[in-house]
């Protein structure tokens, strides 16, 4: 009887013990999943979710607020996931907030992070879809890697391969870097050149202080360049130059006939006096007398001179700038006429 009375007793504290403990875990438990106080849930949709599972973490700016409460496959590109959060976080959560799927350390399990958004949008409410960010996935992050490294081989072969041709003396660089007459005729260039620049510098300078001057003068450069009356005046100056030629043209004429006439009596004059030197006619005797031969001849040298002057003068005629116009006209009509 008494063994009964104690095995009944242990049975009851056992009982007791058992559901004392079920009691603190259930407390412990709701906690946790906040079972026991007013809750939140918020939505957010992902591509891809990388191995989330109902019950992880959700965290808002490094703090635990909730736990994911479903995830939901919705088409083959998107997966909605449901999460349910403390109520009193609400406050703080505003509709801008982006929601991105990390770990918990390295190695630890996958968990929601919630980020402040950036502007100023107001609060948060149930059953709201929240924005969401995917970040890039470790798997494409190594491929990524390889590939990069497969890259930095390959190029570590073509710089092998480049220092090799070198040292064996091969290829321009290697010729650059052996030649020290080439490289002395290098460094001369690169001095030449630096000296033509500073020249040419030197001379847009001086160009450009020059084009400051006439911009700030008045003379007659700045005149021809920005005054356009000079030019109106320079071709009105020209027109009254070609009036004046064409009123002086029948004098011209008339010289140019004088000019011709005094060559006629020049060349007979010249050959009356090669018959009077030779004694033929009654004009060589009658210059026998000294004296007459003598004003005879004064008389000669005079007109000789004469025509001289007059033929420099017609020459100085073409060439002055208001009758070459005349002088080119004629010679133009004299070489349109065809020969007889």
């Amino acid at each position: 009887m008494a063994k009964r009375t104690e095995n009944t007793v242990k049975l009851g504290v056992f009982i007791t013990f058992a559901v004392a403990l079920f009691i603190v875990a259930v407390y412990f438990i709701g906690n946790e999943e906040n079972m026991f106080g007013a809750n939140l849930r918020i939505s957010s949709i992902f591509s891809n979710v990388n191995g989330l599972q109902p019950g992880n973490n959700v965290r808002y700016s490094g703090i635990n607020v909730g736990t994911v409460e479903s995830i939901v496959l919705l088409n083959d590109t998107t997966v909605q996931v449901n999460m349910k959060l403390e109520k009193k976080v609400q406050p703080f959560i505003k509709k801008d907030a982006i929601a991105s799927i990390g770990s918990d350390g390295l190695v630890g399990s996958m968990l929601v992070n919630i980020s402040p958004g950036q502007g100023m949008s107001g609060i948060v409410e149930e059953g709201d879809l929240i924005a969401s960010y995917s970040r890039v996935e470790p798997n494409e992050l190594l491929n990524t890697l390889g590939k990069t490294n497969e890259n930095i081989a390959l190029i570590s072969n073509d710089l092998l391969r480049i220092t090799s041709q070198m040292a064996k003396g091969k290829g321009t660089i290697a010729m650059l870097l052996r030649d020290t007459v080439l490289a002395v005729s290098l460094r001369q260039s690169a001095f030449n050149l630096q000296a033509t620049s500073a020249h040419l510098e030197a001379t847009g300078e001086g160009l450009r202080q020059w084009m400051a001057e006439v911009q700030g003068s008045t003379g007659l450069l700045h005149q021809l360049l920005y005054d356009t009356t000079v030019l109106d005046n320079l071709n009105s100056s020209i027109a009254q130059v070609d009036t004046v030629a064409a009123h002086l043209e029948p004098f011209l004429q008339e010289l140019q006939h004088s000019a011709e006439n005094l060559s006629v009596s020049s060349a007979t004059l010249r050959n009356l006096l090669d018959q009077l030197d030779s004694g033929q006619g009654t004009a060589s005797m009658l210059l026998k007398d000294s004296t007459a031969a003598e004003d005879l001849r004064q008389i000669l040298e005079n007109l000789n001179e004469g025509t001289a002057r007059f033929n420099e003068n017609m020459e100085a005629l073409k060439h002055n700038f208001l009758f070459r116009r005349y002088f080119k006209k004629k010679e133009k009509e004299k070489g349109k006429i065809p020969p007889p």
